[in-house]
Formats: structure tokens, C-alpha cells, sequence
């Protein structure tokens, strides 16, 4: 590389309060108009670098600087914070961290302000902006009263009406309903393709950007280098190394990876769902073998977590609930919803950004109060129950886990809301919290401050608090935000447990693969209202409705449904009972139960249901090829 447009060089970086380095001599070059994906696990120093890109750190940020950045010829160590931001631009994975200003077009204004953009040319660039991330007609909102989602895509418009050269995103769609992410990824691909900026993203959903990212780069959690390279050289040659360091693969490549241990011999390197369509149709045996398998073969309806919902009476009790925020137009993001969630089910609530989610979970909790309706929780009106009883039945974890931090070391923070035991030995309270602590990888950072942790660790030190309590019921806003591949797949495996064991689970998210592999039951809020009440399946069935709600199905089902239109056979395919074809039926053509019956049959929702309905090839079609030589396991195009 000659002359890079980003050049890193032996970077390493300490914290003022850490031992160990998050960044360990790490060097790397990113030339001019190319796409660059940044993974690791969590800790690994991800967000530190993007610091590092545009001059925050080591200016406006105290640790040990060692190391060189350049990015466009200049030298980000000696040149002011102010100078770099105007060569690279970045979106904070907390977007509120980055917000000046009150109003949407204020804080879009604010950057141009600052580079002494004339008035005259500010309007356009200000509605060119919006207009890129959806937010046209936003000008007047106040930032306090948007959503996640929207807070979010205004500090990604701030950060694009300045026009930097550089772009650099800190797990942009970490607030965004998934509708909202495959909207903003096409706005990088435009970006992308335009070739005016060079990009660099952190980012976890990965299988909606593997078409336009030009190189990967992978973190290790010590922070140096563990891999860098195309995108297919790195998931095929080094996926296991990255499975081992708890990093996220597109989930194209773990399907592809599950056949070929199955025995499929599935050619190339496929990176998209056309890709592997594509693939799957070169073969051999595929058609043939998977009916044979699915001819006798149906997937369970219900999701792992077997719970007691089914069979007992109802935890919470929602009765027409209304609720417009105050100060506000008077419209009601909440609209006369009522349902029930049983004791011992577990219950995913999705919808768009804005569509009141996280105000319902609050509701729920009793952390705020509803103006219109009522909520039970254990059989009492929330507005009865005193609020340390309340707490000691509904444990609520914040969408921003700050908010609710309240200690000043990790160690007092996870068990601040643990009910003190009359006698208990300090040595057995101090012994608890380092289990706790170790359950959820934190153990290293016990005497750390929690604002100092990232995002993934802030996330799990309040999970881990609010399970410490032990109530019957969880109410969890985005559980996966920020995590690794080890700690989410944890943290499900965590989360299951508790709901076999009886506790009510209500998670708030819009992790569609969190849905699909263990909920039961779904609710999906949009324009005030409860439009979908049932299973994920049927959810993901209503392909025509999912788009208006702020939904996509998860990338299996969607995998399903593109071998069916391209006429190649899937787990659940047209030759069976259980096949894609009534998967993608109407529900009422089909003749379904109601919304909380079982379910006869469905097509596969997870990676692990796809590779487990494929089944593997039938042994003589093997021992034909293999007999054949090496040249006949891959069949070739004519």
C-alpha cells in the first residue's frame, strides 16, 4: 500500500485507570474510497480506535498515547481535535454522548456552524442530510423526545453534512428497528459506491453489509491485530479463529459451515444470501437428499424456552393503557392497549423506532406511570404497590445502562440492588459478586468505575445487577446490545434457564435473531397499537406487513424463501408437509389455531434448524462421488 488513506502504526493505548493497554501496538492501512469493517469482542478496543481515527484521543482523552495515526497526511497526535473532525467524521455508538443542541436541525446545523459553512448554503446541506437517513420533516423535533433509533440517525446526518472525507461508525444501527438498519445501510452502500468518503464500520449485523465492505479487520481482545483481509479470506480461512475469540461471522457463513460438517459439499465461498442460493443450487445432491430427510422430519413449534405460560395465570395485566408524552403534541404513542403475559412465558415486544416499546416496558415496571389504563403485575395495580415491593418483583434493565448506574466500582455496582441479609459476612457478600462478576466476564474490572466500561460491558454489568435481585420477572430493553458472540449466546443461555425455572421474561428488542431463537410468543406495536400477537413463525410468515411495522425476518427465513422463488429445494421445502410452501401461506388459508395455540408445523427460524433440516447426504450419493475422485465432489457449471 503506497500511500494509504489511513495508516496506524504500532498503536497502543492505556486508560488512566486501567492495568493493561486496550490497544497493543496494532497496525493497519486503509486506502482512499474502500470500506472497512472493524470486529473484535467486546473490550476489545473497537470504540477506542475510532477515537484514536479522529484526534479525541489523545486530545480530549488521558491515557498512555503510544504510536502513530495519520489519516490523510496528517498526523492526528499533533494536529487539534478540531482540525481532524473536519477530515473524519464519527458517529458515537452512544449517540446522545455526541448531541450540543436541542433540536434535530440545531444539532445538524451545528457542525457547519463550527466550520464557518455560510448561512445561505447551510438549509440545503441540513435537508440533504435528513433526507439521507430518513428523517425529512424533522427540522423541529426536540432530541429528548426522540427514539433510540431516530437519535441515532440524526448524529449520522450531523456527521454527513459536514462531508468528511472519512466516515467513521461506531455500531450505527445499535438503536435502529430493523427496517431503520436496512434503510441505513443502504445509505452506506450509496455512500460507498460514490467512492466520497472512506469508510470505516463497527458493526455486528453483518450479513446486510457483506455486498459493499472492501476489507475486515479483527481485533483480538488483548486489542492488537488478530486478522486482516478480504472478507471471504477471513470468514472461510479464519472463522474458527474467530468463533474461539467470541467475534460474530455473517450468518451465510455458519449455514455454509453447518452443511459441510453435516457433509454437504456446498462449493465456493458464499458471503450473501444470493450467494448461497447460488451455491446450493451447484449442489450435488441437495434437491434429492433433503426431501428424503424432511419427508419424515418436522421442527418443533415451540422455541427453546419451555417456561409456565401455557398453564398458569397471568403476571402482568395491561388494561386499555394509553400515553401521550408530556409536553408533546398530544398524539398517543400508546392506544388503548390491553394483553396479558402469563407467569413463566417468555415475550418478545418489537416495532419500529417510536412505537412505544420502551415506554410500555417502563409501564410494566412501574417506572413510569400511565396517565390512561391500568397495569397489573403478581395481581396488584402498579399504582397501589409500594416501589420497593415492586422492585423486588420486576427486575427492569434499561435501554441505556447508564441510566441506572449508581456505584462508583463494578464490584458495589452489581449488587446495589441485592436486599441486604441480617448478619451476612462481608467476605461471602465480596465472594458473590466476584462469581456474579465472572459469569458475565467482568471479573477483571471489579474495581473499575462502570462509566468507563464499553458499551457491551455496560450492558452486561446491568444485566448482571438486575438478575443479582432474583424477582420473578425481567423486563429486558435490548439484552443484546453491544455483546460478542460468546457473551450474547451466554446471556441467551442465561436468560433460558431463568424461564425454565419459572421466571416471566419480557424482552424489548430488535434483534430478530434474539426472537427467532427463543421466543414463543411476539408482540409487535405500531401506530399505537398491538397489530400482532403470537408466535415468531407466524410473525415471519406476514412478509407483506413486516416492512410497515419496522420489521425483517431473520436472514433463515429469508434464506428459505429465496431457494423457494429461485426453485431450489430448503428445509421446509414444497416437497413436505412442513415446507416453506405452507410457511408462506396466509394464516388464514391455512386454517391456524388462535395466536397462542400450538402450532403443527413450521419452516426453520436459526442457523442451527437450517443445518439440522438438512439433514446429511444420503450415503450412497457420497460414496458415488468420493469413488469418483476429488473432481466429482464439486459438481461444476456446464
Amino acid at each position: 500500500m503506497v500511500n494509504p488513506h489511513i495508516a496506524v502504526t504500532d498503536l497502543s493505548f492505556t486508560y488512566e485507570e486501567r492495568a493493561r493497554p486496550v490497544l497493543s501496538r496494532l497496525s493497519f492501512g486503509l486506502e482512499e474510497g474502500r470500506s472497512l469493517l472493524v470486529l473484535g469482542p467486546s473490550g476489545s478496543g473497537k470504540s477506542t480506535l475510532t477515537l484514536c481515527l479522529n484526534g479525541l484521543i489523545p486530545h480530549a482523552v488521558e491515557g498512555d498515547y503510544q504510536g502513530k495515526v495519520v489519516v490523510a497526511g496528517i498526523v492526528a497526535a499533533d494536529t487539534p481535535a478540531y482540525v481532524l473532525s473536519a477530515e473524519v467524521g464519527l458517529v458515537f455508538q452512544d449517540p446522545e454522548s455526541q448531541f450540543c443542541t436541542l433540536s434535530v436541525e440545531e444539532e445538524v446545523a451545528f457542525g457547519l456552524e463550527n466550520l464557518c459553512v455560510p448561512a445561505e448554503a447551510m438549509g440545503p446541506r441540513i435537508r440533504e442530510a435528513l433526507a439521507l437517513v430518513g428523517l425529512e420533516g424533522f427540522e423541529g423535533r426536540r432530541l429528548h423526545r426522540l427514539s433510540g433509533g431516530e437519535k441515532q440517525r440524526v448524529a449520522l446526518a450531523s456527521v454527513l453534512a459536514m462531508q468528511p472525507r472519512v466516515v467513521v461508525l461506531d455500531e450505527p444501527s445499535a438503536n435502529l428497528d430493523p427496517q431503520g438498519t436496512v434503510d441505513l445501510f443502504r445509505v452506506l452502500r450509496r455512500l460507498h459506491e460514490a467512492r466520497r468518503h472512506t469508510l470505516v464500520l463497527i458493526e455486528h449485523r453483518l450479513d446486510d453489509v457483506m455486498e459493499w465492505i472492501d476489507e475486515v479487520l479483527v481485533l483480538g481482545s488483548g486489542g492488537g491485530l488478530l486478522t486482516q483481509g478480504e472478507p471471504r479470506d477471513v470468514f472461510y480461512d479464519d472463522g474458527r479463529l474467530l468463533r474461539t475469540a467470541g467475534v460474530w461471522l455473517p450468518q451465510v457463513v455458519e449455514v455454509v459451515a453447518g452443511l459441510r460438517d453435516a457433509g454437504w459439499d456446498v462449493p465456493g465461498r458464499p458471503l450473501t444470501p444470493t450467494d448461497l442460493v447460488d451455491a446450493l443450487s451447484w449442489t450435488e445432491g441437495w434437491g434429492a437428499g433433503i426431501t428424503e430427510v424432511l419427508s419424515s422430519y418436522e421442527l418443533g413449534s415451540e422455541g427453546p424456552g419451555v417456561g409456565l405460560g401455557s398453564n398458569s395465570g397471568p403476571f402482568f395485566s395491561v388494561r386499555d393503557l394509553s400515553y401521550a408524552y408530556p409536553g408533546g403534541d398530544g398524539t398517543e404513542v400508546l392506544q388503548g392497549i390491553t394483553f396479558d403475559i402469563r407467569r413463566g412465558e417468555w415475550v418478545a415486544v418489537v416495532g419500529a423506532n417510536g412505537a412505544g416499546k420502551s415506554t410500555l416496558a417502563g409501564m410494566l415496571s412501574g417506572v413510569r406511570e400511565a396517565p390512561r389504563g391500568t397495569v397489573f403485575v403478581a395481581g396488584e395495580d402498579v399504582r397501589t404497590v409500594r416501589p420497593a415491593r415492586l422492585a423486588g418483583l420486576v427486575g427492569h434493565v434499561f435501554q441505556n445502562p447508564e441510566h441506572q448506574f449508581v456505584s462508583e466500582r463494578v464490584g458495589s455496582e452489581i449488587l446495589a440492588g441485592r436486599p441486604r441479609r441480617r448478619g451476612e459476612n462481608p467476605e461471602q457478600v465480596k465472594a458473590e459478586s466476584l462469581e456474579l462478576l465472572a459469569r458475565f466476564g467482568l471479573e477483571e474490572y471489579a474495581e473499575s468505575n462502570p462509566f468507563t466500561l464499553s458499551q457491551g460491558q455496560k450492558r452486561r454489568l446491568s444485566v448482571a445487577a438486575m438478575m443479582a435481585r432474583g424477582q420473578k420477572a425481567l423486563i429486558l430493553d435490548e439484552p443484546t446490545f453491544g455483546q460478542d458472540r460468546t457473551q450474547s449466546l451466554r446471556l441467551q443461555d442465561m436468560l433460558l434457564t431463568l424461564n425454565r425455572e419459572g421466571h416471566t421474561i419480557v424482552t424489548v428488542t430488535h434483534d430478530m435473531e434474539l426472537v427467532a431463537a427463543c421466543g414463543r410468543r411476539v408482540i409487535v406495536l405500531a401506530d399505537g397499537r398491538v397489530v400482532f400477537d403470537g408466535s415468531p413463525a407466524r410473525l415471519f410468515r406476514r412478509r407483506g406487513e413486516l416492512e410497515g411495522w419496522g420489521l425483517v425476518a431473520p436472514l433463515v427465513p429469508r434464506l428459505c424463501a429465496a431457494l423457494r422463488e429461485a426453485g431450489v429445494s430448503a428445509p421446509g421445502g414444497a416437497a413436505v408437509k412442513s415446507g416453506l410452501t405452507s410457511a408462506c401461506q396466509p394464516e388464514s388459508a391455512r386454517g391456524l389455531a388462535p395466536a397462542h395455540g400450538v402450532e403443527p408445523t413450521r419452516g426453520p427460524l436459526t442457523v442451527s434448524e437450517f443445518v439440522r433440516a438438512s439433514g446429511r447426504p444420503r450415503r450412497e450419493a457420497v460414496s458415488a462421488r468420493v469413488a469418483r475422485g476429488p473432481e466429482a465432489l464439486v459438481r461444476r457449471r456446464p
